[in-house]
């Protein structure tokens, strides 16, 4: 805010320099010759040349005229003063995402994070504000700690701006800042990329960006997956640079053995891909890429793919149907070999297996009633056992079902439920499938596989622990145990607590590396990664500013002004300067 209204005043600041002149020039006497000097009180001797350097000697009044020019001066720019009672509260948007850490150098002094700080600092020195609030713009803004006052608390606060999240709700992070600070309230954004071009409104916000644009590579995805008895690992390198082609040395590690090694060479804005098979035994593998702008996306860290087996009771009476079905869960490969103490049981009876914990499948190939189905089939795609069914021109035969409905549909044609499932007082899923296999096409479709893959797999996410081992940073990770509390232990060696929501406990990481949940005697781990190509592209990082706080009726409201203070300091010394003129008068 301007401390001056007028500062074209400063140029009667001039007349200082001017006075100082009046008053040297005046010791250069002319010459004269006299005939006596005992008429004067005293004698006044003349300078004589030589190396020594006399001192200037000026009278008070001097002093006390240039004090009174310069207070003049300055009341004449019109000061003005913050008052404390009318500061406004102020409300910092902080981007939280990996990018504020992008550094051209070595040392993270050159980064937007580092810039920005500085920023702030410069800004809570120079001006007062009645309160201070943090927001932290992640995928989910949050408010980073209570309301502080100064610049040294602000500091504190920082330290928990890490700048490690793979997005950041920079139009939330407003919003639930302008709730927070309220109509009064100046919000500041401090971010490495450039306004959403919208004007502001209200000169209520400031955007500041201190990015900078530069090349960078970067992995952008990066899977470990099952693929028979081994593991097949994906990894994507982009080359965000948006003219010129870049190379970058690569490896793949686990543990001391190296896996690969080599160059890649990629065109501008190009995507390079790179598959490796590995024994499923193989523990976690690291890959790397050499050093550039953003360390944050040169580093992933895979651990083995989750391997769940489901163990299957097949008990369908028909021979026939049930080698259909046993090669349809073969294909899955999420069956288990084992069948014993079963986690699903196949059967044809209606009423649920007694004595058991399993889940259970009743195809019921019911002759009465026949109808042969061709759709339009309603299919409720948000559910676990719908997903990539695709039944447009599928013939599906079956009786009718009765009174008896057997739970919530999932595919029906018409008013006919075809597949619906159930949850029985135990928690344990039943699901029902109305089909003649002879009479229908469904079974010589991709739809059967895919039907039995989805149970497993909707089975297999039930049981306890992981349904997969990495995951990429931003994403919610959820672990069922049989306990009610577990541990988890971060990438730093801390531990935290956790709760149980629901049937499991979910979490969201915070940032990258490998956690360990341990639960009673289980324990389970996972990796987590930043793989966020908007936020490796740097092309777009600019530096700028955008909007202004300023406007004249606001300056008015919360600085008063002081220009009495100037004036009545003037007068002060023109009595000083009268009384001491008025004094020495008679004097020679």
């Amino acid at each position: 805010m301007p401390f001056l209204t007028y500062p074209l005043a400063l140029l009667a600041a001039a007349a200082l320099p001017a006075l100082a002149a009046i008053y040297i020039m005046r010791n250069r006497y002319r010459r004269r010759e006299v005939s006596s000097l005992m008429l004067w009180q005293f004698a006044v001797l003349s300078r004589e040349g030589g190396a020594k350097v006399n001192r200037l000697q000026l009278p008070l009044v001097f002093f006390l005229e240039l004090l009174a020019l310069a207070l003049l001066v300055t009341a004449a720019t019109g000061p003005r003063w913050q008052l404390p009672a009318h500061a406004r509260p102020l409300v910092v948007i902080l981007d939280d995402s990996a990018s504020m850490l992008a550094s051209a150098v070595a040392n993270s002094t050159d980064s937007p994070r580092f810039k920005a700080a500085a920023a702030l600092d410069d800004l809570l020195k120079s001006r007062k504000f009645l309160s201070i609030r943090l927001v932290l713009a992640g995928p989910k803004p949050r408010v980073l700690g209570s309301a502080v006052t100064t610049a040294t608390e602000v500091r504190e606060s920082l330290a928990q701006w890490t700048c490690q999240f793979p997005d950041a709700a920079l139009d939330a992070a407003v919003a639930l800042a302008n709730d927070l600070g309220g109509p009064q309230s100046q919000l500041l954004v401090l971010t490495d990329r450039a306004s959403p071009g919208r004007e502001f409104t209200g000169n209520r916000i400031q955007w500041q960006s201190f990015g900078t644009s530069q090349p960078n590579l970067a992995f952008v995805n990066a899977t470990r997956t099952t693929h028979g008895e081994s593991d097949r690992v994906l990894l994507e390198v982009a080359n965000f640079s948006a003219s010129a082609s870049a190379s970058a040395a690569y490896r793949i590690t686990s543990g001391s053995n190296l896996l690969r090694s080599a160059t890649l060479t990629l065109e501008p804005r190009a995507r390079q891909r790179l598959i490796l098979n590995l024994p499923a035994n193989t523990p976690a593998i690291e890959a790397t890429l050499a050093a550039d702008a953003l360390a944050a996306d040169n580093r992933v860290t895979l651990l083995p793919a989750v391997r769940k087996r489901i163990r299957v009771q097949n008990s369908l009476e028909d021979a026939a149907l049930r080698s259909l079905v046993d090669k349809a869960l073969d294909s899955t490969g999420l069956r288990s070999s084992l069948a014993a103490a079963p986690e699903l049981i196949l059967h044809n009876a209606r009423a649920t297996p007694a004595g058991t914990n399993a889940w259970g499948l009743r195809l019921l190939t019911d002759t009465n009633n026949l109808a042969a189905h061709t759709g339009p089939f309603i299919v409720d795609t948000a559910h676990p056992l719908a997903r990539g069914l695709a039944l447009d021109g599928v013939v599906w035969t079956a009786g009718a079902p009765g009174t008896n409905q057997f739970g919530l549909p999932i595919v029906t044609a018409g008013n006919t439920p075809l597949l619906s499932a159930t949850e029985d007082a135990l928690g344990r899923q039943q699901v029902t499938l109305h089909l003649i296999p002879d009479r229908s096409t469904l079974t010589a479709t991709p739809n059967w596989p895919i039907f039995f893959w989805n149970l497993l797999t909707w089975r297999a996410r039930e049981t306890a622990g992981l349904t997969e081992s990495n995951f990429r940073l931003g994403s919610e990770v959820s672990i069922r145990a049989p306990t009610n509390s577990a541990q988890l232990t971060l990438p730093s060696g801390a531990t935290r607590t956790l709760t149980k929501s629901a049937e499991e406990f979910v979490l969201e990481p915070d940032t990258t590396g490998l956690y360990m949940v341990t639960a009673g005697a289980s324990r389970w781990q996972f990796a987590v990664n930043l793989l966020a190509p908007e936020e490796s592209d740097l092309a777009n990082a600019k530096t700028g500013k955008w909007g202004e706080w300023e406007r004249p009726e606001e300056t008015r409201r919360e600085y008063s002004s002081v220009l009495w203070l100037f004036v009545l300091g003037a007068l002060v010394v023109m009595v000083m300067h009268l009384f001491l003129v008025t004094h020495s008068k008679g004097r020679v």
